[in-house]
């Protein structure tokens, strides 16, 4: 299922929106309904009967009008309804799962057409969404709050986890002493809290503005989650290849290829073998020296392409730096800064 465009179905029924409000009306009535979302010669062709409105949408309008049998057209941005009581008829050529006549219509106007086709149930009481071949099925409000609360208790769990295998890999490249097996596994805890975060995100876009306190929630947890991840790539991929690739490669992974740390190595670009887990390698420096506030994008690029490596970098000389045009008080914070990072680390290890 394509999860950008649900996303942006989602937006267009999520509580607080003004077709939400009809839909919810509908279905405490307990009506059935049938509601296109757009109007092109597409649809005209496959419509029969009804009658012309083109009057200003509203939640109470829309109900009133689901009490007929026939289907309503809205336009695009759900802000006028243009037809009711329609007839559709769509090709019979597009294959439908559904049983009901009403949920059948639906699923092949909304395959034929590429409009958001929306189908409420007066028998099940359930509102079901249709576009192209996605079909999805609205769930209440207090069964989304449910899931989405267990998963941002799992998310602060694998959050936990994430901070304590970074901590490790920062002692370990300022000793330059990793492996690519720590690599590796700090890389699957991103992709796998990635994860995560996009099934909260879906619950935050059902919600609507019933979910302003679960999106806080989820903003405080996945702060730097991006900034970071893209800088430990960035920080141990080979010349050959781009990050982008890099993402690509990890995102088509399947939840049990998910569970296997040699495939992110393999992302990464050195292989799914034993020996490559076992082999040493350097951070160039970027996820390190980005968490030191004084130093801007453009100091961290001069220092990686200068030294390619944490471990050179801490021996610098002040006096090397300073020929790099680098402050004497940006030298010091990036001294100070590496030496309070190891140590915060380790205390932190310790509890």
């Amino acid at each position: 299922m394509d999860s950008q465009k649900l996303e942006d179905i989602l937006k267009f029924v999520a509580p607080g929106t003004a077709l939400r409000d009809g839909l919810n009306n509908i279905l405490e009535a307990g009506l059935g309904a049938l509601i296109v979302v757009g109007f092109d010669e597409v649809v005209k062709k496959m419509t029969d009967g009804g009658f012309f409105l083109e009057c200003e949408f509203s939640p109470e309008k829309v109900y009133e009008l689901a009490k007929m049998d026939g289907a309503i057209i809205l336009d695009d941005e759900c802000e006028k309804i243009l037809y009711a009581n329609i007839h559709l008829q769509p090709d019979r050529r597009f294959s439908s799962t559904e049983s009901g006549t009403r949920h059948r219509t639906a699923e092949r106007t909304a395959q034929q057409t590429g409009k958001l086709v929306i189908a409420v149930s007066e028998r099940r009481n359930v509102i079901t969404l249709y576009k192209d071949d996605i079909k999805y099925r609205l769930k209440e409000t207090v069964a989304i709050e449910s899931e989405a609360s267990q998963a941002i208790k799992t998310m602060e769990r694998y959050k936990y986890v994430l901070d304590r295998s970074l901590g490790n890999l920062t002692i370990l490249e300022l000793d330059n002493t990793v492996t690519m097996y720590e690599v590796a596994t700090t890389l699957q805890r991103f992709e796998m809290l990635r994860r995560i975060g996009a099934e909260i995100n879906s619950y935050i876009l059902e919600l609507g503005v019933e979910g302003r306190l679960l999106n806080l929630q989820f903003q405080n947890l996945n702060q730097d989650i991006e900034e970071d991840e893209q800088n430990l790539i960035r920080d141990y991929i080979p010349d050959s290849m781009e990050y982008k690739e890099v993402k690509e490669q990890i995102s088509l992974l399947d939840d049990d290829e998910l569970l296997g740390v040699e495939n992110f190595s393999s992302a990464l670009g050195y292989g799914k073998t034993y020996s490559t887990l076992d082999k040493e390698v350097s951070p160039r420096g970027y996820r390190i020296l980005g968490r030191i506030g004084k130093l801007t994008k453009k100091d961290v690029e001069k220092l990686v392409n200068q030294y390619n490596g944490i471990s050179k970098l801490q021996d610098a000389p002040d006096e090397e730096l300073s020929e790099m045009k680098i402050s004497k008080a940006k030298i010091k914070a990036l001294k100070n800064g590496l030496k309070r990072m190891k140590l915060t680390v380790e205390l932190e290890k310790s509890y």
